[in-house]
């Protein structure tokens, strides 16, 4: 195993040899208590196993030859481990059959494991702090590429060492099945419960289940049919109204200025048309309305960028900072035809610049564990098709988009009357759920009333669903 980088320094790199040794100890005493430290000891090497924590290459050793040992349910104590170094060569590599003795005499009992377990981990990731900031170092010296691809894989390199503590690597199946018959037995209890966030469209909850983390959402339509007051009705509802637990939300507005964005937030949940505002008309009861509203929206934790033209390395880097400073827990970007693609992708044609970007935000949801919602342009061929019912290859610009997302909403009127040139204030449309990675497919009736930028369920559902969508509780 080579030495870890940042050695040359000088100085000797974090380390306590003597918890090493007691936890070596410990193990050896208790063979059980493996399988806790390969939960801890999360590696990102899989030749490793987690054997990296530890700082003496020996030590390295013995821990290596007791998770193999673990694997193949073979009985962990001081003979057993001797016996498989010595039959891999490795023994003298060790310390030899003395040390190995003496790691179990270093401890009187198992009890402290726990202890020595958080040193040797702190020491790890003190290293690897070193490590990650020798290789800043290094490369902003020799890099020859574009600086804001550097800065993105630097920015991802910190932020993996500060989520590391819930990195799990390769696992086996052993490992994943456990944790996967835990969520089975939670959806049991749940009794039909949301999994993932509340959308304040029950329909559409019931449909997704929620949104839950590392997905990514894609609301898709053609102009003004609503598409961002949508967005941000499910952006309400999760940061004000949700009744369970409200939960900080981040908005990355390419379109409109966050002001815009608030504006129409304000008038939407005071359900005050914005017309009437612009005009002056408003009376003292839209003024009371708009002041409350204001107060609620001040109360939540709503936090939007709204710079224009981000690439999708500035978008990353901006999103993994709103997750380490403000715990988001969900995302939204308006909308994907405006974001760059990366700078070495200058020269590529549109649809490789859109394959990815969406294959950015893809990484990004998986990387954060948030669900994020992308607005999205159809293509004007869903206009000239009898019935007006858009499809998934309506998605403009790239077919990536379809494959990257895990959830598509086709966002449609429910009839088609291409007769209107002005669309009528009240619009009953259709969401289209068309692919839906881990549920069914349906569709969902709302309507929109264009004035105040606000979705209601459609006339199908009942009271408690309106009450749903308004953020009223019964």
């Amino acid at each position: 195993m080579a030495a870890s980088p940042g050695a040359d320094a000088g100085r000797a790199l974090p380390h306590d040899e003597e918890a090493e040794r007691c936890l070596l100890g410990s193990l050896l005493l208790n063979g059980v208590a493996v399988n806790e430290c390969i939960e801890k000891f999360a590696s990102r090497d899989a030749e490793l196993r987690g054997a990296e924590f530890f700082y003496k290459y020996g030590h390295q050793l013995v821990y290596r030859a007791m998770v193999d040992m673990t694997d193949k349910h073979e009985p962990i104590d001081l003979v057993t481990v001797t016996q498989k170094l010595g039959g891999r060569k490795q023994l003298e590599e060790a310390g030899g059959a003395d040390y190995i003795t003496g790691l179990v005499n270093a401890v009187p009992t198992a009890a402290n494991l726990e202890y020595f377990l958080k040193i040797v981990r702190q020491k790890y990731l003190l290293r690897r702090l070193i490590e990650v900031g020798t290789q800043i170092v290094t490369e902003s010296y020799e890099t020859t590429e574009e600086s804001e691809e550097l800065m993105d894989r630097i920015e991802k390199a910190i932020f993996d060492l500060s989520q590391e503590k819930h990195a799990k690597g390769v696992q086996s199946s052993q490992q994943v099945v456990k944790d996967a018959f835990l969520e089975i037995e939670d959806m049991i209890q749940r009794k039909g419960a949301l999994t993932g966030l509340a959308t304040g469209f029950p329909k559409l909850d019931r449909c997704t289940n929620g949104l839950r983390g590392g997905n990514v959402v894609v609301i898709a339509a053609r102009p003004s049919m609503g598409k961002t007051s949508l967005a941000m009705n499910i952006v309400e509802h999760i940061a004000i109204h949700n009744t369970e637990k409200t939960a900080p939300v981040g908005v990355f507005s390419l379109e409109m200025s966050a002001v815009q964005l608030m504006m129409r937030m304000i008038c939407s949940l005071a359900e005050v048309s914005t017309t009437r505002i612009q005009g002056g008309l408003i009376g003292e009861r839209e003024i009371g309305a708009l002041t409350a509203a204001a107060a609620k929206i001040n109360k939540a934790k709503i936090w939007i960028d709204d710079t224009a033209g981000l690439t999708i390395m500035d978008l990353r880097a901006r999103a993994r900072r709103m997750k380490m400073n403000h715990q988001v827990e969900m995302l939204v970007v308006d909308y994907l035809q405006l974001m760059r693609g990366s700078s070495n992708r200058k020269s590529d044609n549109r649809q490789q610049e859109i394959a990815d970007i969406s294959g950015g935000l893809k990484a990004l949801a998986k990387e954060l564990n948030v669900p994020v919602i992308v607005l999205s342009q159809l293509n004007r061929e869903v206009e000239r098709r009898e019935g007006g019912r858009p499809r998934l290859s309506d998605l403009r610009e790239s077919g990536s988009i379809e494959q990257d997302a895990d959830i598509v909403g086709l966002l449609a009127r429910a009839k088609d009357d291409k007769d209107d040139e002005v669309l009528p204030p009240v619009l009953d449309v259709v969401l289209h759920v068309a692919k839906n990675r881990n549920g069914p497919q349906d569709s969902v009736e709302l309507m929109f009333k264009r004035d105040i930028t606000r979705f209601f369920p459609g006339p199908t559902v009942d009271a408690s669903d309106m009450q749903s969508a308004r953020g009223e509780t019964s």
